[in-house]
């Protein structure tokens, strides 16, 4: 009978018995590497000890690749050594996870892989050996962005900027680029600090103008054409998209004003420019410099008084006790138009309101509602001896005498009689300054402006409450010293669009 490969014949009684190895082959006693008797019921003595950093495999001493039974790290898998430390099994990956040993034992921990990114707080962080996310860097003036694994800082703006472009109001997209401008408009028609808002006279004043009780600084958009100055085919002009407040400003409006310059304001030196034209240089003027020069700080002292007292004089507001709308504290007026107002004080007015005061070219636009060349500001037809079209003539509360104040009508009395853009009270009411002075119109005209103070006697436009009917065509234009305080000045302040 021939025993197995693990038996050995047994003398003493003659039958196979079962070794403890292969017979003669290499074999592991323990730690050391020897020989199996001949029988396999044993092992050879002397061979080999096997080092700590070994094990005995089959009969030869090996490296460990691991220490056995434990898990550890392999890149993002946790493996399980084997017990003889010479193999390993992958027992699971990490995903989104950082693989951590320690111990003696791995496992998958944190909330991230190694290296890799996101976005927080608009900054790139990285996940680190722990498994969390370090500190970000901030994306300073861009836009963090992931993708997969990783985040970069693109585009030029930051998530939730705004900024002012013109007189609108860009945002920055997802994508770290700014979006299309979405004008300002409306009860905010400035575009300030990064945002739509009023301008400073209607801060906190009720929006109660017109007889829609709207905002008293509403500003409708004016778009930009050709036109024939006055009507007449031999003064061709241009005039770009602009802003013109849609009501004459206001005492109560005119009152935040006078507040502010008793406070300190003054304009700026060379302010009150229509900085939209020209890379911010502004309307082509008669000037030498060839463009409109803006506020020059020399008229201060005269026209900008710093006590109250003053501004309730005669000299400023005052002189006509009958028809003056400003009174020195807040009255039945606030909603009728300013009146008594120098030229002077228009401009500083419109600067501080975050405007300018428009050029004749661009009343006379909006007037005549551009290309359809009205012969008035609601059409062609004439006013009658009423205040039905037109607040003029003393026919407000009368019959063609004036009475006092109570001939001046709050603003946007007569809706009927607004122009093509919007603008209410073009024609009567009172009449207002614009930036030129008057002097026979040029040929052509390109966003132009004859500046006021080369004759010292800028024009008013649009008639008054006291004005005959000849005064109302949006051709009509007339001229008073730049100083003169008549009690049918007012104004209207034009803006960037």
């Amino acid at each position: 009978m021939l025993c197995g490969s693990n038996q050995y014949c047994d003398a003493a009684s003659a039958s196979c018995k079962t070794g403890i190895c292969a017979p003669n082959q290499p074999a592991c006693d323990g730690t050391r590497a020897t020989l199996c008797t001949a029988n396999g019921d044993g092992y050879v003595a002397g061979g080999t000890v096997c080092k700590a950093s070994e094990t005995c495999d089959t009969g030869v001493c090996k490296a460990k690749v691991c220490t056995p039974s434990e898990s550890f790290c392999q890149g993002q898998d946790v493996k399980t050594c084997s017990a003889n430390g010479l193999s390993s099994s992958v027992a699971k990956t990490c995903t989104n996870q950082t693989c951590v040993a320690a111990a003696g034992s791995a496992d998958c921990k944190g909330v991230c892989a190694p290296g890799q990114q996101d976005c927080s707080s608009n900054g790139v962080r990285t996940c680190d050996a722990s498994g969390q996310y370090g500190a970000p860097s901030k994306c300073a003036n861009k836009t963090c962005v992931a993708s997969g694994i990783t985040a970069n800082c693109v585009g030029n703006c930051e998530p939730a900027q705004t900024q002012c472009s013109g007189n609108s109001v860009q945002s920055c997209g997802t994508n770290g680029n700014w979006t299309a401008a979405a004008p300002c408009a409306g009860a905010t028609p400035i575009c300030t600090a990064n945002a739509c808002q009023a301008p400073l006279s209607c801060s906190g004043l009720a929006a109660n103008c017109g007889t829609s009780n709207e905002s008293c600084c509403t500003s409708p958009l004016v778009t930009g054409g050709s036109f024939k100055r006055d009507n007449d085919a031999n003064y061709p002009a241009t005039v770009s998209t602009f802003r013109l407040d849609k009501y004459e400003v206001t005492v109560g409006r005119f009152r935040k004003f006078v507040a502010a310059v008793v406070g300190g304001w003054t304009p700026p030196a060379g302010a009150g420019k229509h900085t939209h034209l020209n890379g911010g240089a502004g309307l082509k003027s008669s000037t030498a410099a060839g463009f409109e020069t803006g506020w020059d700080p020399q008229w201060n002292v005269d026209e900008l008084p710093t006590n109250k007292a003053t501004w309730d004089g005669p000299s400023a507001l005052g002189g006509n006790t009958d028809y003056q709308t400003w009174t020195s504290s807040s009255g039945s007026n606030e909603n009728r138009p300013i009146n008594c107002v120098s030229w002077f004080k228009a401009v500083a007015f419109c600067i501080w309101d975050g405007g300018f005061l428009p050029s004749e070219a661009e009343w006379n636009y909006a007037a005549a509602g551009g290309s359809a060349q009205r012969a008035y500001p609601w059409g062609p037809a004439a006013p009658g001896m009423n205040a039905n079209l037109a607040v003029y003539g003393c026919y407000l509360n009368g019959t063609g005498t004036c009475s006092g104040v109570t001939n001046i009508a709050p603003v946007g009395f007569v809706p009927v009689g607004n122009g093509l853009f919007g603008q209410a009270d073009l024609a009567g009411n009172v009449s207002e300054w614009v930036l030129d002075g008057l002097t026979n119109y040029t040929a052509t005209c390109d966003d132009c402006v004859w500046d006021a103070l080369d004759d010292t006697a800028p024009v008013r436009r649009g008639g008054a409450f006291t004005d005959p009917i000849d005064r109302l065509p949006s051709s009509s234009r007339f001229n008073y010293p730049a100083f003169w305080n008549g009690f049918e000045n007012g104004l209207r302040c034009a803006r960037i669009p």
